[in-house]
Order: C-alpha cells, then sequence, then structure tokens
C-alpha cells in the first residue's frame, strides 16, 4: 500500500497526483491546525479532481482514542466498496477532551457552551480546501451523537445559501443529534432550502430526538429535507446509517449553488 498520495508540504496535506490508483484503503494522514489534530482520507490517485470533501465529526470522546475512532469509521469510509463508489476527502478533526469529558465546553458546537473545537474544526477543513483541488460546490457535513450537534450547529453558521459564517456546505446528515443553542423555528427557516437529512433512534436516552422531531414538524414541506426514525434503535444508530448505500448516494447528488 503506497502511502505517499500527499505532498510532504507545511501542511502536509496538498494532494500528489500520481499513476498509480489504489482500488482498497488507505492510510489517514495526520496533521494539525490551531494546536488542534485531525486526519485526512484522501482518494485513491486514479480519482480525478475536483474532489468532494466530507466534514466527519466524532461523537464524545472518541478524540481522545485514535485508534478506537479509526476502527469505528475505517468500515464507513475506506473500504474499496466506498471509496470506488464515492472517491472523496475525508477530514476528521480531533477534540481533546481529556479535561472536559462531558463535552460542555469542548465541542462542536450545538451546545450552550463552548466554540473553539467548532472553529478548529472548520480551519481543518479550510486548510484541506486550500491545499487541494476540491470542488466548492460539494463540501459536505456529517457526524454522530456530539458530532450530530455539531453537524446542525455548522449547518446553520456554515451552510451554501444562507450560512451567517460563510458559505461553505452544500448539505449534511446529523445522526443522533440536537441543538440546545439554535431556535428552532429560526433554524427551519435558515435551512428550508437547504439539503438535510436527520436521523435519530426512537428509543434513544441520551440525545432525545425531541429537535429532529420538531424540526421534521417545522420542514414537513420542505423538498431537501428528511428525517429517519429508526423505531428499533436507540441512541448509537450510526453503523446502520453509515453503511447504507442510499444515504451517501442522496448526500454526494447535493450541489450547492455556483
Amino acid at each position: 500500500m503506497r502511502r505517499r498520495h500527499f505532498l510532504a508540504a507545511a501542511t502536509g496535506i496538498g494532494l500528489l497526483r500520481t499513476r498509480a490508483a489504489l482500488a482498497g484503503p488507505r492510510d489517514w494522514l495526520d496533521a494539525e491546525v490551531n494546536g488542534m489534530h485531525y486526519k485526512v482520507l484522501p482518494p485513491d490517485a486514479a480519482a480525478p479532481p475536483p474532489h468532494p470533501v466530507v466534514l466527519y465529526l466524532h461523537q464524545l470522546d472518541m478524540g481522545d482514542w485514535p485508534d478506537g475512532l479509526l476502527q469505528q469509521v475505517n468500515p464507513w469510509f475506506n473500504t474499496a466498496a466506498f471509496r470506488s463508489r464515492h472517491p472523496c476527502i475525508v477530514v476528521m478533526p480531533l477534540l481533546d477532551q481529556k479535561k472536559d469529558p462531558a463535552g460542555h465546553t469542548i465541542n462542536f458546537g450545538g451546545d450552550r457552551h463552548g466554540h473553539v473545537g467548532e472553529d478548529n474544526a472548520m480551519a481543518a477543513l479550510r486548510q484541506v480546501m486550500a491545499a487541494n483541488p476540491v470542488d466548492p460546490r460539494r463540501i459536505y457535513i456529517t457526524g454522530n451523537s456530539l458530532g450530530g450537534m455539531g453537524t446542525w450547529a455548522m449547518l446553520l453558521a456554515y451552510n451554501r445559501l444562507t450560512g451567517r459564517q460563510g458559505r461553505i456546505f452544500a448539505a449534511g446528515m446529523p445522526l443522533a443529534g440536537t441543538d440546545r443553542s439554535a431556535n428552532p423555528v429560526q433554524a427551519a427557516r435558515t435551512l428550508r432550502h437547504v439539503p438535510v437529512w436527520a436521523f435519530h433512534g426512537a428509543h434513544d436516552t441520551k440525545v432525545s430526538p425531541a429537535w429532529d422531531r420538531h424540526m421534521a414538524r417545522l420542514l414537513s414541506g420542505a423538498r431537501t429535507f428528511r428525517y429517519t426514525e429508526y423505531g428499533d434503535l436507540g441512541h448509537e444508530i450510526w453503523d446502520r446509517t453509515y453503511t447504507r448505500h442510499d444515504v451517501w448516494s442522496w448526500l454526494f447528488a447535493q450541489r450547492g449553488p455556483a
């Protein structure tokens, strides 16, 4: 397996074109921004640019266990089937939550406190976008639990239509998420024309599905909004969701405005 498909530049994350194509899993590459570590999964060398980008936000405490996090996400992003269907760059920030294991202040957004993790995750995404030939109309975000909360928050702040902090994301998929800092009525107005597919387990006792259900009611007439609730699952819905081909086909079919 060849590892060096990225330039050894200051960021270490610029794509290096080679003639060899990779059919199987790749090594994740390590990078850092503002003192935060993050990992990048490059596409196969044969995949023609510009590349879509997925910003993936992990659940609580997994940034402190990178080996376990990779074991979790590799069956989703780093298989031959996924990579051949959806050649893309995956950006995965790693939050250091050792001093805040509950995620009250160190999170990806969507909670009542804390914004450093959100800002650094966006800095990592921008760093990768600046160093590689990416398609700015196909930048996506998804995450589960703590990452699902961050997905809602970042979609509100950075969507391609009305993002108040920069128009970046064409679409997003929050899993088992909520937003404890946003007004749902205003959020629904902001996201009415933004492609969002939300997922939740009906028996989730860790993160209530109330926000997602409320958004589903408020956005019931929006053609760009989808909500899937698993009647037989609780909080951990990610393996079922992220291994569905239709989910990824939907996401990568979305395009932001030029």
